[in-house]
Order: C-alpha cells, then sequence, then structure tokens
C-alpha cells in the first residue's frame, strides 16, 4: 500500500509539473516589430555614396577641363579681355584664329558627354542596388503604420477617463452650512408669504362677516388670522373693536396688550387701547400706554385722549401742552380753546387764560353749557385781576 501511495504521488507530482511547463511553453506569439531607423541608416548609406562619387566626379571634370585648355591653348589667357578701372570701354581683342577654337570647344564637349555617361551609368547601378532596400524600407514603415493604427483605437479605447476635480472638505463643509442657512432662508419667505395670504383671507371674510351682522363669525375669522399672522395690525384692532362692541373690555385690552408686546411701536394699538382705557375710566393706564417718547409720533387722537386724562388727573402742565398742540393743528375748535383756558387757570396763569377763555367764546361753536361756563370763568378772572 506504501508503493502504491508513493507512486500515486509521483504521478501527481509529475502532472502537475507537466501542466506547469505546458503553461510555460504556451508563450504568446509576438510579431517582431522591425527597427525602422536601422532600415533608414541601411538606406542612407548607399544615397550618400552616390552624392560623394557624383561630387567627386564633378570635381575632377573640373580639374580635368581648365587644365586641357590652358594646355592645348597658351595664348587663350590673352584673348580674355582686360576689364580696367577706369570708366574707359575695354579694349575688343582681335581673335587670332577662329579654327583652333571650334577644335576645342568640340573636343570639351565630348569629353564632357563621356563623363555624363559614366556618372549616369554609376548612378543608375547604384540605384538599382538600393532600390530593393528603399522597398523593403517602405514596406516596414507601412507595417509599422498599419500596427500603429490598429493599436491606435485600442489605446484609445483604454484611455483613462480623467478624474473630476476633488473639493477640498473644508470647501465641502462650508458648502454643507450654508445650504441649510439659504434654504432656511428661503423656507421663511414662502412661509411668510403663504402665512400673509392667509391671514389677508381670514381678515376679508371677518369684515364681510361684520357688514352682514354676523359678529360671533366675524370674531372666529378674525381670530384664526391673528393665529396665522400675530402681527397683522388691521385684524387685531378690528377683533379688539368687536369686543369692545360687545362690552367685552378685558378681551379687547387682552388682543391689544398682546399686540403691543409683539409690535410695541404701532400707534393704532396704542390709541385704541387708550380709548378703552378712558371710556372706563382708566386714566392712568391712558397715559402709561401714551408716554412721552411717542409724542413725536402722536396724532390728534394721541394728544386729546392724553390731554383729558391728564386734566382728570390734575397734571395741568401735560393738559397744557397737549391742547396746544390740538390749537395748532385744529385752531377753529373752540373746545380745544376752552380745555387750555381751564388747565392755564388751574396752573394760575391768569392773563393766558383770560386770553384762552376769550378765544373760545369768540370762535362761538361751544354747546351752551360751555359756552355758559366760558363767560363765566372770564367774568372771575377779570374781577380777579382788577381786585389785585
Amino acid at each position: 500500500m506504501s508503493v502504491l501511495n508513493k507512486t500515486l504521488k509521483g504521478l501527481e507530482q509529475r502532472q502537475t509539473e507537466a501542466a506547469s511547463s505546458a503553461e510555460r511553453e504556451q508563450t504568446v506569439s509576438v510579431t517582431p516589430i522591425s527597427d525602422i531607423g536601422e532600415k533608414l541608416h541601411k538606406l542612407a548609406i548607399p544615397v550618400l555614396a552616390v552624392v560623394a562619387l557624383s561630387l567627386v566626379g564633378y570635381v575632377v571634370y573640373k580639374k580635368d577641363l581648365v587644365q586641357h585648355f590652358f594646355v592645348k591653348s597658351p595664348n587663350a589667357a590673352e584673348s580674355i579681355p582686360v576689364v580696367t578701372a577706369s570708366n574707359e570701354k575695354p579694349a575688343v581683342s582681335e581673335p587670332i584664329s577662329e579654327t583652333p577654337n571650334r577644335m576645342l570647344e568640340q573636343e570639351n564637349e565630348q569629353a564632357n558627354q563621356q563623363r555624363n555617361e559614366q556618372v549616369t551609368e554609376q548612378s543608375k547601378s547604384l540605384t538599382a542596388q538600393s532600390l530593393p532596400q528603399a522597398e523593403q524600407v517602405t514596406q516596414t514603415i507601412e507595417m509599422g503604420n498599419d500596427t500603429t493604427a490598429t493599436q491606435a483605437p485600442r489605446v484609445a479605447s483604454q484611455k483613462v477617463v480623467p478624474a473630476e476635480e476633488e473639493t477640498p472638505p473644508v470647501q465641502l463643509v462650508e458648502r454643507e452650512k450654508a445650504q441649510p442657512s439659504e434654504r432656511q432662508a428661503t423656507m421663511k419667505q414662502v412661509t411668510k408669504i403663504t402665512a400673509t395670504q392667509q391671514a389677508n383671507e381670514h381678515f376679508q371674510a371677518g369684515k364681510k362677516a361684520f357688514t352682514f351682522g354676523l359678529v360671533s363669525e366675524a370674531i372666529a375669522a378674525l381670530e384664526q388670522c391673528i393665529a396665522v399672522l400675530n402681527e397683522h395690525i388691521e385684524c387685531r384692532s378690528l377683533l379688539a373693536a368687536a369686543f369692545y362692541g360687545r362690552q367685552d373690555t378685558v378681551k379687547a385690552s387682552n388682543v391689544l396688550e398682546q399686540g403691543l408686546s409683539l409690535k410695541p411701536d404701532s400707534m393704532e394699538w396704542r390709541t385704541l387701547l387708550a380709548r378703552i382705557y378712558a371710556d372706563n375710566k382708566q386714566y392712568n393706564e391712558v397715559l402709561s400706554v401714551l408716554p412721552q417718547r411717542y409724542e413725536s409720533q402722536g396724532d390728534n387722537d394721541f394728544w386729546i385722549l392724553k390731554g383729558l386724562a391728564a386734566q382728570q388727573l390734575k397734571q395741568h402742565e401735560v393738559a397744557l401742552r397737549s391742547f396746544k398742540k390740538l390749537t395748532l393743528s385744529q385752531p377753529e375748535q373752540g373746545k380745544w380753546w376752552l380745555a387750555m383756558a381751564r388747565s392755564a387757570e388751574f396752573l394760575q396763569q391768569w392773563q393766558n387764560a383770560m386770553q384762552y377763555y376769550t378765544t373760545a367764546t369768540q370762535i362761538g361753536n361751544l354747546s351752551p353749557a360751555s359756552q355758559r361756563y366760558a363767560v363765566e370763568r372770564l367774568q372771575f378772572i377779570r374781577g380777579r385781576l382788577d381786585a389785585s
């Protein structure tokens, strides 16, 4: 059994070695790429040889021609005209003999023809030898071009697509931070637009309900308007007026106080709340709602409410300042002159009080009771001044 096992192991080892040797023998047959540089070098050698031989033949030919010319015709140099440096015309030398010159020209032509024939024969032989080499070089060049042409699409197909430029992580973090803020801003704008639209719809519904005498439906619509948009001035003012019309002053004042906590610069809410306080004879609350810092924004209602509350609280300096504002804006109203005369009388400004009472009686648009009161107070002040 041990022998059998060994033989089996030996067979397995041989099979594995044979398989590995077969794999090694299976090599890829690569077509040899001809070296274009060497073939061009081989082609250049015969071409250079032809050029060198032609140059040597041309030099030898010129040298023999010059020697032959000077040996056979020693007097030829004499026939060459001498160019003088002066402007005079050169003297024309007379020809010595015409026949020797013709003989020389014929001999030169024959020699030239013979040498040209020799050079052409040599060049033909050289070119005949170099033609097969040139053909081989051109064939190898064409083969190389074919291989490069076939390999070009493969290379083009195997081109690596350049990866996109990677953005640094800092810029990515900044973009991620910036995107939520931009989205939040746009979402806020969209929500504001939709909120105002919804609030206006509820407000218009409440106004229509008031026109038809449906107070409960109007209050419900206005409450929805405030729930959508707390800072809707007209809606809150109308809702407070609706509660006040129902003699529910607590709800009316609460609606306006909540509005002032959200938007304290609303003069409409301030004057409406001051009117509610004045009707309920809450004069201290009237002055607290109409403080001095809002006097620059005050209108006629602002000064009327403030002047009346100050007179009731016997703050006549505040009342006198408030009624002066009214006499400047509405000088034709005698009641403001009468109210200002009362405050001046309480402050014992007798001359000013008498002047204000006189103006009030002269305007004459007072009620009969106010007219009698003004005349009585004017007589009292005049008697006091005469007694003093």
